[in-house]
């Protein structure tokens, strides 16, 4: 709902007739950002008065100071009036002393502001040693929560419950060190344009894991897959510099973060497929020496067997349900094995039902994102499929 925001203006006019009459103004902040709004005129009467009382006067509203002089084509529905002009427009409003027949008339300005536009952030997710409380630095998110709309013009504040943001009460003092009081989190930000007064509500999540966890069983603990030093957006090949935020880092953009994504490049190789060195750790192996580890490098890629030499691919990806197989040298698939993004194993083919038909029926799995894990012999192909 468009909101109400103040009356301002006031203007006094004293005419001959020694009616006295204030111009005035209307501000709403518009919600869809139209230029156009609807407007109770008489919410402006106590200004255009300037006190005196409403019972001795009649107030009547007309687009142009004509017609308010002569008494034509006034404003009906006054409670709801929408403006034809977007943005600003000025009304005439002809106050007329009841006792004297005298009037004079005012201008009234109704002005649309915009309402400031938010852009929903990723959320913070720090590791700990207790994986359940750290220090937050809430302001990492307001790059991407303002867009290209200019920081100087806003002031941003920060909440731990809607209602607070709704009604500006108990602003985290010191957002840039936020320590956590449950785990995950809600936090409320309001976006406050400086110069209108208009503002504007959304929310992300912080939450706390272990250090030493391995969310995506990939191998990688958690507090190694911060690979990047940003805020939100693009990744730095610089991976010993990281920003703390492990919900920010997604270095083969696929929506997955890295510490839920056990392929981190996309290169259709597990993240843990790609430990060359066989060390049980795949941070350590850079096989190009480009500084990238391989496992974050789609560059790399040395697992290639029969499937990738033969052109094997699946097809549709994305899929409604059903998965064709095609191999240029007709390989025989053995077995097939749906995976969900945490590695949990979610469904399985037989090397009967696939000597059956080349498709595979992957209706009953829910939307997302899997890996289709197939088997010919000693070769293997692992390869991201995605279920709508």
């Amino acid at each position: 709902m468009k909101k109400l925001l103040l009356l301002i203006l006031f203007y006094p006019i004293a005419l001959f007739s020694q009616i006295t009459a204030n111009n005035a103004s209307l501000i709403i902040c518009d919600d869809d950002n139209d230029g156009f709004a609807y407007f109770d005129l008489t919410m402006a009467e106590n200004d255009i008065l300037g006190g005196q009382s409403s019972a001795n006067f009649q107030l009547s509203y007309y687009t142009s100071q004509s017609d308010a002089n002569n008494q034509e084509n006034e404003i009906i529905g006054v409670n709801a009036y929408q403006n034809i002009a977007p943005s600003l427009q000025t009304i005439y409003a002809r106050v007329e002393d009841l006792s004297t027949g005298g009037f004079v008339v005012v201008m009234v300005d109704l002005y649309v502001y915009q309402t400031p536009e938010v852009f929903p952030y990723v959320g913070i997710l720090h590791c700990s040693s207790d994986g359940t409380f750290s220090i937050f630095d809430l302001t990492i998110s307001e790059t991407t929560i303002l867009g290209n709309q200019n920081p100087s013009d806003f002031e941003i504040f920060y909440f731990e419950t809607w209602a607070d943001a709704q009604s500006d009460m108990n602003s985290i003092a010191t957002p840039q060190s936020f320590s956590n009081t449950m785990n995950p989190q809600n936090i409320y930000v309001r976006v406050e344009n400086m110069n209108t007064g208009c503002w504007n509500t959304t929310s992300f999540q912080i939450e706390v894991i272990g250090c030493q966890d391995d969310g995506d069983n990939d191998l990688v603990e958690n507090e190694d897959e911060d690979v990047d030093n940003t805020n939100n957006a693009g990744r730095s090949p610089d991976f010993d510099t990281p920003d703390g935020n492990l919900a920010n880092d997604d270095t083969d953009g696929d929506g997955i973060p890295n510490y839920l994504d056990d392929d981190d490049d996309g290169d259709g190789i597990l993240t843990a497929d790609e430990d060359y060195n066989n060390n049980g750790n795949p941070t350590d192996d850079d096989i190009n020496n480009n500084s990238i580890p391989d496992y974050l490098d789609a560059e790399v890629a040395l697992a290639v067997n029969v499937f990738e030499r033969a052109n094997f691919s699946i097809y549709p990806n994305p899929t409604s349900g059903i998965v064709n197989l095609r191999s240029e040298n007709e390989i025989s698939v053995e077995s097939a094995k749906v995976y969900s993004v945490q590695g949990n194993l979610v469904k399985s083919f037989s090397a009967e039902e696939l000597q059956l038909s080349n498709q595979l029926n992957v209706s009953e799995l829910s939307s997302g994102v899997y890996f289709l894990q197939l088997q010919s012999g000693k070769s293997e192909l692992v390869r991201k499929l995605i279920v709508e």
